[in-house]
């Protein structure tokens, strides 16, 4: 007999050898047990998981001459041709390729007649959801009046496909991926039958790389030893499929830690420098990054990690300079990244542009934090771990030595010692200032309030004169807006200008980009910062204004001090680098 390849020679051969499909194997054991199996099954699953095989070996434990006995000898003439593909009572149909009626119809005159050599005669339709309608229709008829000691098995990977009127006459059997770990095993177990020398590293990056299917991991294997020989190790396996190594995943996380937008581009320049496909890549970090996630969430021991046990240390080190929320956002991140990759051209520039996002969003601090800032409480993101416990090539030394001193700067501002007086925030600017902040102080003094009372008697006729020739210089339509302005009013960085009520239409027509330059204007000839609000005289308003009025000017004045003071307040604004525009007693419209 000529040479077999591994996938073939190492084919499962009883129930118990099949790997990882226990719920399968047992259930039909049972059946074989108590005289009870079914006419037809559904074997559904991923590529390589064992749907043929157990098929097969449900086919040889019921005509085995020891049998119907679950644990078929492999030794008889019935076993053996089974096992050789040369028996005439196991029929195997490929239905990808004969899926019209005309081969149905073949079929179901073949399974009238009985059993040659065997008890049963065992038909096995492989990809049974690619036969035709007509041809479903055409079985359906044989499932529902079965012959007598027939047995149907459709191995599928869309089960979903197979007709409903099919799938209600046949016991459905799902095969599972496996897992990492069993991969693992089964590789290392065969392996050392074998007589090879392959390293936890080159185990690991096949496993990874058969995606659950243990056959495709040994037809990996098969190509790794031609390649490397009787020892295989882990970079020559990683050269042999193009896998990344664990060092360019190091230099990934140190431009992340260390918030290097020229260290992620420098990445992806040398992958494509070594020739590197920058979606195996970018897969490759997502299972990096999950397996950060496992480790940072379940700990480096959770057997949810697929990684070998000598890199689960190095996984515990890397997972402690970041939070479940940072993993989480690079996750996702990665997510979008790969599919552009496989949808867009020029993989190049979305690689890059997804390892600056990556590079980005450490920056964020999350919400949590912010919370707790503003809540009084210490920060509840753990701190970045030292440089001893990062992984080799890992640079943490300066993670957002920024942030930290942002998060850090108003927690002794935010805690509170008596209750906050009840007040609302007006048009408070978040986002970088255009002048200077107000000044933080205690309470106002007698002199901000006598300050105040005289800002509200008018501007100086000077000033006034200044920001109207100023107006009539830059914008005719400005200059006939301002014309019939009575009251020119400067409070604090508030300029009131009053209308007489009958000009209120004129008013309601300026469009909100003249509002902004006629701030402009007025902010430029009084050398500061300035709000610009339009206002209607009411009654008697045009008059001189009385004392309350500049009484209620002092209030306001002295209550955004109050506020100013506020630790909440202090905190968003050395937080956001924002500035108070506007405060309001609260309930005033």
């Amino acid at each position: 007999m000529g040479y077999q390849v591994i996938a073939r020679k190492w084919r499962p051969q009883t129930f118990r050898e099949v790997v990882g499909q226990q719920h399968v194997t047992r259930t039909l054991e049972n059946a074989i047990n108590a005289n009870r199996v079914a006419h037809a099954y559904i074997f559904s699953g991923a590529r390589g998981v064992g749907k043929t095989t157990t098929a097969r070996i449900l086919a040889k434990a019921l005509n085995c001459k020891n049998g119907p006995t679950p644990e078929p000898c492999n030794q008889c003439d019935a076993c053996k041709e089974i096992t050789a593909g040369n028996a005439l009572d196991v029929i195997e149909i490929d239905a990808a390729s004969n899926r019209g009626i005309d081969q149905i119809r073949e079929l179901r005159d073949m399974v009238q007649f009985a059993a040659i050599g065997g008890r049963h005669k065992v038909v096995i339709l492989d990809e049974a959801h690619q036969l035709t309608d007509e041809a479903s229709n055409a079985l359906l008829k044989t499932l529902e009046e079965p012959p007598d000691k027939v047995i149907f098995v459709m191995a599928t990977t869309k089960p979903e496909d197979l007709v409903d009127t099919i799938r209600s006459r046949a016991q459905h059997f799902h095969f599972r991926a496996l897992s990492f770990q069993e991969i693992t095993d089964a590789l290392r177990n065969i392996s050392r039958q074998e007589k090879l020398e392959m390293e936890a590293g080159a185990l690991a990056v096949i496993a990874r790389a058969a995606e659950g299917s243990l056959r495709d991991a040994l037809s990996l294997l098969e190509q790794a030893i031609a390649y490397c020989g009787n020892q295989i190790t882990d970079a020559a396996v990683r050269e042999l499929l193009g896998v990344v190594s664990e060092e360019l995943l190091d230099e990934m996380l140190a431009a992340i830690t260390t918030q290097s937008a020229e260290r992620a581009l420098g990445l992806v320049h040398t992958l494509i420098h070594q020739g590197q496909n920058l979606q195996h890549f970018c897969r490759e970090a997502i299972r990096h990054f999950r397996n950060l996630l496992v480790a940072r969430t379940c700990g480096a021991d959770s057997p949810l990690i697929a990684a070998p046990d000598d890199e689960r240390p190095r996984l515990a080190k890397a997972a402690v300079l970041f939070g479940e929320e940072d993993l989480t956002r690079f996750f996702e991140i990665l997510l979008a990244t790969e599919r552009d990759l496989r949808h867009h051209p020029d993989p190049r520039l979305h690689l890059e542009m997804g390892l600056l996002r990556l590079v980005n969003a450490a920056r964020l601090a999350p919400l949590e934090e912010l919370m707790a800032e503003l809540n009084g409480e210490a920060p509840r993101r753990p701190a970045a771990a030292k440089s001893s416990a990062a992984p080799a090539g890992v640079a943490v030394g300066d993670i957002s030595a920024g942030a930290a001193t942002a998060a850090s700067a108003p927690a002794s501002a935010m805690r509170r010692t008596e209750p906050r007086q009840s007040f609302a925030l007006a048009g408070a600017a978040l986002g970088p200032a255009t002048a200077a902040a107000p000044a933080l102080v205690p309470a106002a003094p007698p002199s901000i309030v006598a300050q105040a009372a005289g800002e509200l008697n008018g501007l100086a006729a000077a000033q006034v004169e200044a920001i109207r020739e100023a107006i009539h210089a830059r914008s005719k339509m400005l200059s006939a807006f301002v014309e019939p302005v009575k009251r020119w009013v400067l409070a604090g960085n508030e300029m009131q200008l009053f209308f007489d009520a009958k000009d209120r239409s004129l008013t309601e027509m300026v469009p909100r980009d003249q509002m902004e330059k006629l701030r402009a204007i007025a902010s430029d000839v009084l050398g500061q910062s300035l709000r610009v609000c339009v206002r209607l005289e009411s009654g008697a308003a045009a008059a001189p204004v009385e004392p309350a009025t500049a009484s209620d000017a002092a209030r306001r004045l002295a209550l955004r001090a109050e506020i100013a003071q506020d630790p909440v307040v202090r905190a968003m604004l050395e937080r956001f680098g924002g500035q108070i525009r506007e405060v309001k007693p609260r309930g005033e419209d």
